[in-house]
Order: structure tokens, then sequence, then C-alpha cells
């Protein structure tokens, strides 16, 4: 059994509606699918840190997850470039 976010109420696990108030239940189950990082924008955003950052700020309220991966490494590409370009 899981239990409605909104009402609280307990539903049935196949249930994609609360049966008391109506809710959804399941739209945060298909957030959840999509927020997972993606090893190509990770990529990217490490070669491109600029792509990282604009992705970061479009991404951080729908998919943290993902937002935060893009950030992480536009962060490491940035920090990279400056370290490579001291020595080069």
């Amino acid at each position: 059994m899981k239990f409605c976010s909104r009402c609280g109420k307990e539903v049935l696990d196949e249930a994609i509606i609360c049966m008391n108030c109506g809710c959804a239940l399941e739209e945060k189950a298909l957030a959840n699918t999509k927020d997972v990082e993606n090893v190509g924008f990770n990529v990217l955003s490490f070669f491109i840190p600029l792509v990282g950052l604009i992705l970061y700020c479009c991404w951080k309220k729908e998919c943290p997850k993902k937002a935060n991966g893009v950030g992480k490494w536009a962060l490491i590409g940035f920090v990279a470039n400056v370290i490579l370009g001291c020595f080069l």
C-alpha cells in the first residue's frame, strides 16, 4: 500500500488517483524517472561549461539530480580550463 501525498490516506499500489481527494498519484513517479543524470549532458558540460550552466539553470527546479550533475561537471570543466590555461 502507498499513501496519497496530498491527503495522507492509504491507496492501492496500482491506483493512479486518490479516491479520497482526487489527487494524481503518478506525477511524482514520472518526474523521478526523468530525473537521472545523463552521461552525454555531463560530458558536454565538462567540455563546454557555459552549456552546463544554462542547463543547470533550466533544470534546477524540475530535475534537481540532473541539474546537479551538469552543474558539477560544468564547474569541473571550468576549473580544468583555467588550470590548463595557466600552464599553456
